[in-house]
């Protein structure tokens, strides 16, 4: 069947999320969402078919878990708004559970080690959270640890052990791809297969003239590049895809377009459903 298609909400009254008819799905940002002082429903009166809770502090990565009290505030989030799914980053974002914050996902060292700890903390995740799905995101960066594998290595060992999700952030990949210089299409293809069940980010980015860099940006419009990026992996996916999510600031000069965006992702989505045979049938 066809996957849901919204925005990822960042901000609190994105009006271009609540009153899009095109959108059936939304991913709460749980940092937005987490306000102690907060009585009402989250989304308000808005209703979805898909929805999902995006966290940046679970860092799987990372040596512990949050602390407990973090990832209640997850759960009640999740609960609240009626959430089908929970995600994070493949990444670190402290040095322990009450340590130091970094303030930004660092890359995660691709090591044995590294894996068996990676694993760990999602299955502590899945566990806590089920019957909710974990989604785990591939994320952008603009440096990588030597290790003893490659990043494609590391994600299949991590998501055919834990069984979790993939979050594939399709801009993330195309980012890294021209950052680091490897092929986008080798990389979502052979890691795909080992994905149980699939969420897709897209956003826009810009190429940095002074340093050289590819950056991903919310407040720029996804590039023909990100749009054949983006099929290929519904291709490969084909019904494992659950949700797609459109990344757009709510006060981007690019918000004319980012409607017609979400319209153009859904499309190109029916017809590769359609090609590959896999949309629900009718009764």
């Amino acid at each position: 069947m066809s996957p849901a298609f919204g925005y990822a909400l960042r901000e609190r009254g994105q009006t271009l999320i609540l009153e899009e008819p095109k959108g059936n799905a939304c991913e709460i940002s749980l940092e937005r969402a987490d306000d102690p002082l907060r009585i009402d429903r989250y989304l308000g009166n808005a209703r979805f078919d898909y929805v999902s809770v995006h966290s940046s502090n679970l860092s799987p990565g990372s040596g512990e878990l949050p602390p407990r009290r973090y990832l209640e505030s997850i759960r009640s989030v999740a609960l609240e708004n009626g959430a089908k799914a929970v995600s994070d980053h493949l990444g670190i974002t402290r040095d322990r559970q009450d340590g130091i914050e970094l303030g930004q996902f660092v890359p995660v060292p691709f090591t044995l080690g590294a894996v068996e700890m990676t694993c760990r903390n999602i299955d502590r995740i899945q566990q806590y959270f089920a019957p909710l799905n974990f989604f785990l995101e591939n994320i952008s960066y603009l440096f990588r640890f030597e290790g003893e594998m490659g990043e494609i290595e590391f994600l299949t060992r991590v998501l055919s052990r834990t069984g979790c999700g993939w979050l594939l952030d399709v801009t993330n990949v195309y980012a890294n791809s021209i950052n680091f210089g490897f092929d986008p299409y080798d990389f979502i293809g052979r890691i795909m297969p080992d994905a149980a069940r699939v969420q897709i980010h897209l956003a826009g980015g810009y190429l940095d003239s002074a340093s050289g860099t590819y950056i991903e940006c919310h407040s720029h419009s996804i590039p023909e590049e990100g749009w054949e990026l983006y099929r290929f992996a519904l291709e490969q996916a084909g019904p494992k895809v659950e949700a797609v999510f459109l990344g757009r600031n709510e006060a981007s000069p690019a918000n004319a377009s980012s409607r017609n965006e979400l319209g153009r992702a859904r499309e190109i989505a029916l017809q590769v459903c359609h090609d590959l045979g896999v949309l629900q049938r009718a009764g």
